[in-house]
C-alpha cells in the first residue's frame, strides 16, 4: 500500500541532504554552470522557496511510503490566490521503481492540489529525463513551453 507522510523537521533536513546534490548536479550540467555557482544558486533558491523549511505556507513535502518503507519523495506548492499548483520534485528510489508509485504520487499531487482550490497543475522536467516525460504525457500533461540551449 502506498501512503504519503508529511515530513517533520528532521525528515525535511534529511530530504534536503538527499535532494540538493542531485539538483546541483543537474543544474550545473544542463545550464553549464560550475559546481560552486550551481551550489550557490540552488541554496539561494531553497532559502527563497522554503524560508520556514517544511512549515512554509503553501509548500507540501511528503515521504512516499510503500508498506511503511521509504519509497520516495514528493514536494509541491499550491497557490490558493492563483489557483494553481506546481510540482517541484518527485523521486522514487531505485528499489521501488516500475511499481506505479510515481503515477500514484502524481495522482495524489493532483487531488491534493484540487482539494486546495487549484484549477491546474504544472511542473518542470529536464529534456533528458525521457522516462518522466513519457509518464507525464501518459497522465495528460501537455507542453506549456520549451526551453532550449546550445553549447558553443
Amino acid at each position: 500500500m502506498i501512503t504519503f507522510e508529511r515530513m517533520d523537521n528532521k525528515q525535511f533536513k534529511d530530504y534536503l541532504k538527499f535532494m540538493l546534490p542531485d539538483y546541483i548536479r543537474d543544474t550545473a550540467e544542463h545550464y553549464k554552470l560550475d559546481q560552486e555557482l550551481a551550489t550557490e544558486k540552488a541554496e539561494k533558491q531553497m532559502e527563497q522557496l522554503l524560508p520556514d523549511e517544511e512549515k512554509t505556507e503553501g509548500q507540501h513535502l511528503f515521504y512516499i511510503k510503500e508498506d511503511h518503507e521509504l519509497a520516495g519523495y514528493l514536494w509541491f506548492h499550491v497557490s490558493k490566490e492563483e489557483k494553481k499548483a506546481f510540482l517541484y520534485h518527485i523521486y522514487v528510489l531505485n528499489a521501488f521503481r516500475k511499481r506505479g508509485i510515481a503515477q500514484t504520487a502524481l495522482r495524489f499531487f493532483e487531488n491534493e492540489s484540487k482539494d486546495e482550490g487549484a484549477d491546474y497543475v504544472g511542473l518542470h522536467v529536464f529534456g533528458s529525463n525521457e522516462n518522466a516525460i513519457d509518464l507525464y504525457k501518459k497522465l495528460g500533461y501537455k507542453q506549456a513551453s520549451i526551453s532550449m540551449n546550445k553549447v558553443l
